[in-house]
């Protein structure tokens, strides 16, 4: 990511807020395009359909349908697996000079993706939707195998300079969704299919986009499957990612198919009426704070890191590598600080206008206490967010596998926990699971960097 670190830092020496804000806004695009983009060109579409087609019902099943059972929370999972292994070993290739790997290993990485899913969401599709057309089912199956290459594709597009044009394609493309839906989002079939299209579209141009940047003689490799030469697909960051997303994700899973919170949206697909708006409307209110993740992390520490490790291999004083270190340690300490900052001032805003926000998206106000909550939880889970990323930095491979399996195990606890004590704890499992996790990250994160020049240097 060193390439957009430095295009990033360029622009902030243009020295104004309009540079600042296109930093932040690039920045969030980047780090969470796919995720952020989609889902409030959900909220707008809904939104559209409702005024245009006056059929709430239909808008509401395709909201679910898209975010939570099939484009979002499926892809993300299935896809969980492979991200993190998929940009580590990218990373060791480009730093060893292989870029004509880049692309073998991008095909090979979809085709394993889609080959090992694509069973799986099939029968998941035909068990969640029995009574729906053929049409419907193919348009599920079909958003979801699109949706889950974008989430491979943005992990090379975001680290090329080329980011103005990446973060056009993620405009333009839901643009057109919502362009679609306003004239022939008539029917659930279409609304699927508008969104289908625009997320092709958006594939597609960052496939051109990835294939432009790394040529290569070679089609397709599965070489990264197999451990030689000091090359090795790290299973274990597989299993932290998939891990992760689960955590994110089993909340939601628990309150939509526990019996005193859930309600069937679509045949044998459920929804909360209780959870969903609350904790979806909470999760839009971290883009800044990842914006600022991103950057911090891209440009701020990655530079430090690179001070670090270039000082240990080069020969450098141990007065300057513990001066790196501690720029490292310091540089952390900044992001988090203004992650709960920022996160800390739109959450207070949003705690002091839940009212106000409530009303006028006609929202029941029985649901304001859970959002508070579910603010707090989602802000949390961006400070595990920022510390689980400059683990995998730092190379701490196992701790991120062990943290995102204590989030995992966490969130079912206390969320179940919460359900049982009833309605007034809904959401708190989900604060309390992220708040123990972001701790404990925070603590494993200072005996890392504690140990880091010696590991450092044992490991050379």
């Amino acid at each position: 990511m060193a390439g957009i670190g430095f295009e990033l830092k360029k622009i902030l020496k243009e020295d104004s807020i309009f540079s600042i804000m296109r930093v932040y806004g690039y920045s969030a695009v980047l780090s969470a395009g796919p995720w952020i983009i989609s889902m409030v060109a959900i909220i707008v579409i809904g939104l559209v359909n409702i005024y245009n087609f006056k059929n709430p019902g239909q808008t509401v099943e395709f909201q679910v349908i898209v975010t939570y059972s099939i484009a979002i929370a499926a892809s993300s999972l299935m896809t969980g697996m492979l991200q993190l292994p998929f940009t580590r070993y990218i990373a060791d290739r480009i730093y060893d000079g292989d870029n004509d790997l880049v692309m073998p290993i991008f095909f090979g990485t979809l085709a394993l993706n889609l080959g090992g899913s694509f069973l799986i969401v099939m029968a998941l599709v035909l068990y969640l939707f029995p009574n729906q057309s053929l049409l419907f089912v193919i348009l599920a199956i079909s958003t979801f195998v699109i949706m889950s290459c974008v989430w491979i594709a943005n992990i090379l597009a975001a680290s090329l300079k080329k980011y103005k044009l990446v973060v056009s394609f993620y405009l333009s493309s839901y643009g057109i969704i919502l362009l679609l839906s306003f004239y022939i989002g008539s029917s659930i079939e279409n609304l699927m299919f508008c969104f289908l299209i625009g997320t092709t579209i958006l594939f597609i141009s960052l496939f051109f986009l990835i294939i432009e940047a790394y040529p290569s003689k070679e089609a397709i490799t599965f070489e990264f499957l197999e451990k030689h030469e000091n090359k090795e697909f790290y299973w274990s960051l597989g299993f932290a990612g998939l891990f992760f997303n689960l955590g994110v994700w089993i909340d939601k899973f628990i309150f939509w198919y526990h019996p005193l919170t859930g309600y069937y949206v679509l045949d044998n697909m459920k929804a909360s009426l209780v959870y969903d708006m609350p904790i979806f409307l909470a999760y839009l209110s971290i883009i800044p704070g990842m914006a600022i993740f991103f950057y911090r992390l891209e440009v701020d520490f990655a530079e430090k890191y690179d001070l670090f490790f270039n000082a240990v291999r080069d020969g450098g004083t141990l007065r300057r590598i513990k001066e790196f270190k501690q720029d490292m340690v310091t540089s952390i300490r900044i992001s988090l600080r203004e992650i709960l900052i920022v996160q800390g001032i739109i959450s207070f805003i949003l705690l002091i206008s839940s009212e106000f926000i409530f009303e006028q998206l006609k929202i029941p106000l029985l649901y304001k206490n859970l959002f508070n909550i579910d603010i707090v939880g989602v802000q949390l889970q961006l400070g595990f967010m920022s510390m689980l990323a400059v683990l995998h930095y730092i190379n701490k491979k196992y701790e991120t596998l062990y943290l995102s399996l204590a989030f995992v195990i966490l969130n079912i606890i206390f969320t179940l926990l919460s359900i049982y004590l009833g309605a007034e704890y809904y959401g708190y499992g989900f604060a309390i699971a992220t708040l123990i996790v972001f701790i404990a990250s925070i603590l494993v994160i200072r005996d890392a960097l504690d140990e880091l020049d010696y590991e450092t240097f044992m490991f050379i």
